[in-house]
């Protein structure tokens, strides 16, 4: 039953490219939001450095969970908790990966709704703006995981067109002196502190979740690398143009820089305002970002409960979501639950949990042995 439990809900699958442009996609979801403050915050002039450090932590969380996901090639991240720790502890530990991806779906629906308020619907009220993304989130979920990822193959040439623009429109604006003390607040700060914050992701364990669709573990690896290595490096080169563009003082008391530095761009009299083209960019990123993430929790949820389908979980969850999401009474405090709950807790599913499985399989043999 378990094997055809397993079988039933799988969503078809998917190459290589799509995979890692899918994953690319779901990690630079940040840098539209208030985060590269944050960054500037902690590193100064050096935030464009913070994910260089956080590219190590990252590329050693994708080395631990493939070699997890490889002990168990027919199974996912969830099956194997529960081979792991047994079925009472498993699926508290499930629990936690399904509350994670419930906690990123609520907390980027609001700050998404709220960013798009800020930049250019100012007038209208969060509940329609929230009401817009998860429904756009709940048709991802609900087509799957291979329709998401064709569609992020298909709009990726876009996206990355778009950014590419953008860099060089800004180019003209940037000042090298911008970028001076060169190590910001302190080689420590920024590679210690700038590093753990820029490695708390959610496609790691998004990844060991999907792990069947995307070929199975042996693609893994070449996925979580290829796709750590080109967000991380164009999370740094944004972030790179946004402290070139605005400098630190104005990085730290915009409440978007990245959209900040859209408005900055100047191609002539009669191309003006481009900043509405990276609105529909951030907007189509940011529905992907809640999609990933709603059908990481259903799916989760389904192979907890041995069920034989994901979608009935979607309506209910999203409702969740919806409803969690306008608990927090403004961006502020949305902000700060992401900086001081959210990513701490990221760290839990995506480098914790996989030490733990290691830990929990050494002693399983050891106790054999003792037994032998």
């Amino acid at each position: 039953m378990k094997k055809l439990v397993t079988k039933m809900i799988k969503e078809g699958k998917f190459g290589l490219s799509e995979a890692i442009i899918l994953l690319i996609l779901s990690n630079i979801a940040r840098i539209f939001l208030p985060y590269p403050r944050l960054l500037a915050e902690l590193g100064g002039p050096a935030a464009w450095m913070t994910p260089l450090g956080g590219l190590a932590v990252a590329l050693a969380g994708v080395y631990l969970m493939t070699a997890v996901l490889k002990k168990s090639p027919d199974k996912t991240i969830i099956e194997i908790s529960e081979d792991a720790f047994g079925p009472v502890v498993g699926i508290a530990v499930n629990l936690v990966v399904i509350s994670f991806f419930l906690s990123v779906s609520m907390l980027f629906t609001r700050e998404f709704s709220e960013a798009l308020i800020l930049s250019t619907l100012p007038y209208t009220p969060i509940s329609v703006i929230t009401t817009t993304y998860l429904s756009v989130g709940i048709l991802g979920a609900y087509l799957g995981i291979e329709a998401m990822a064709r569609a992020a193959r298909l709009t990726a040439p876009y996206i990355f067109g778009g950014i590419v623009i953008l860099l060089i429109s800004l180019s003209p604006q940037w000042s090298l002196d911008n970028l001076f003390p060169f190590f910001g607040t302190g080689p420590v700060q920024v590679f210690g502190q700038g590093a753990f914050s820029t490695a708390a992701l959610t496609e790691i364990i998004l990844a060991a979740v999907l792990v069947q669709a995307m070929g199975g573990p042996d693609n893994i690896g070449k996925i979580g690398y290829r796709s750590m290595l080109i967000a991380f490096l164009l999370l740094s080169g944004l972030l790179a143009a946004t402290v070139l563009t605005l400098g630190r003082e104005y990085t730290t008391e915009s409440t978007l820089p990245f959209y900040t530095v859209t408005r900055n761009i100047f191609l002539g009299r009669f191309f003006q305002r481009v900043e509405a083209v990276f609105v529909i960019i951030w907007s189509i990123i940011g529905g992907l970002k809640i999609a990933l993430t709603l059908y990481g929790a259903s799916v989760s949820l389904a192979r907890t409960l041995k069920l034989p389908d994901y979608r009935p979980l979607i309506w209910p969850l999203g409702l969740v979501i919806f409803i969690l999401s306008l608990l927090p009474p403004d961006m502020s405090t949305a902000v700060k639950l992401d900086a001081d709950f959210l990513r701490p807790l990221s760290l839990v599913p995506n480098y914790l949990l996989p030490l733990l499985i290691i830990a929990a399989y050494w002693l399983r043999r050891r106790v054999g042995r003792a037994d032998g």
